[in-house]
């Protein structure tokens, strides 16, 4: 049983300069049955410093680096919630977003949705919004997996998943250093439906730190090839 609503789950990896705005936008949210799970993925800046202050509002946990996948997943084995939030250290809620998202989910509770996302904003790295990100919604399910087998239109911070739906398919594949969350995202939608609130949730950051690190293009496209295999090979659409 349930204790908690919602869990928001927060990884981060040297983001100190960053990590109070993600904590500050969810202790500020309208809706208040919530905790907030923060796993320090090897961090060796001054996150831990940070995190000090906030120690009797959140759940922290400091682990060896093993990449976000480890991360969300170490958050997940500690949470309490029926449903499952994911915030990237570097992005923002605003105010209402678990207000919108739980509204949502319990109005359509017995629809089989196994994952809501949102519009966000792009915003520059003192969150002033740059642009608007507008999501796109599936009337059937199998047009948004097809959809998603093309393009990962769905933005990690913006998502609610229930929990039940996150032990049923399994968590983040830790073997993935990319495309982790789109492999998660298609997994979710072969079994349940997706779910759609078309306004803008999240401030998503852009800056040096997001962009710095070189991405090996080969590991990605074979990561891709691999998920969208095992996805046709699995289901039937």
């Amino acid at each position: 049983m349930f204790i908690i609503k919602v869990s928001v789950i927060i990884p981060t990896y040297n983001y100190g300069e960053f990590i109070s705005d993600s904590i500050e936008s969810v202790i500020n949210q309208t809706y208040k049955d919530f905790e907030v799970i923060v796993v320090d993925d090897g961090s060796t800046d001054n996150t831990t410093d940070i995190i000090k202050k906030y120690k009797n509002r959140i759940s922290y946990f400091y682990k060896e680096n093993g990449g976000p996948s480890s991360a969300r997943n170490y958050g997940i084995k500690n949470s309490k919630g029926e449903y499952i939030c994911f915030l990237d250290a570097d992005d923002i809620f605003l105010p209402k977003k678990l207000e919108f998202q739980v509204a949502y989910m319990e109005t359509n509770k017995n629809d089989g949705i196994g994952l809501l996302y949102s519009d966000y904003y792009c915003a520059s790295r003192e969150l002033k919004i740059i642009d608007y990100y507008e999501s796109i919604g599936f009337q059937r399910q199998k047009e948004a997996v097809m959809y998603l087998l093309n393009y990962n239109y769905i933005n990690t911070s913006t998502v609610m998943i229930p929990r039940a739906c996150v032990d049923e398919v399994g968590f983040f594949n830790e073997n993935y250093r990319y495309l982790e969350d789109y492999d998660f995202w298609l997994r979710l939608g072969c079994n349940y439906k997706f779910a759609y609130i078309n306004k803008p949730l999240v401030k998503t950051r852009s800056h040096y730190k997001n962009l710095r690190n070189k991405i090996d293009n080969r590991e990605m496209i074979n990561n891709a090839k691999k998920i969208k295999e095992e996805v046709i090979k699995r289901f039937s659409f």
